[in-house]
């Protein structure tokens, strides 16, 4: 993970689209209000759409996350990496 240049208000100034960039000038605050002083290493949007429905493979991520579903729904089954025995092919 690599920091990126931001401006005085957090937006990204690389790394997007002239057009994003443009969206994200007139964003007051990029950090939700939830996160409260946690300042994010690294910001990841994925996007999706699926007539029959999608899944994601067993996986570890080596960040937080917070995920925002903006239609649907979605199932997470959590495990403890004490448990990575029982869960190996």
């Amino acid at each position: 993970t690599q920091p990126l240049p931001e401006d005085e208000h957090g937006c990204p100034s690389a790394l997007a689209p002239p057009h994003v960039l443009k969206l994200l000038r007139r964003s007051k605050r990029l950090r939700p209000q939830l996160l409260g002083h946690l300042a994010p290493v690294q910001l990841n949007m994925w996007m999706g759409r699926a007539a029959d429905g999608s899944t994601t493979g067993l996986h570890h991520d080596f960040h937080d996350n917070l995920y925002i579903l903006l239609r649907g729904e979605k199932e997470f089954r959590l495990f403890s990496p004490r448990c990575v025995d029982h869960l190996a092919p």
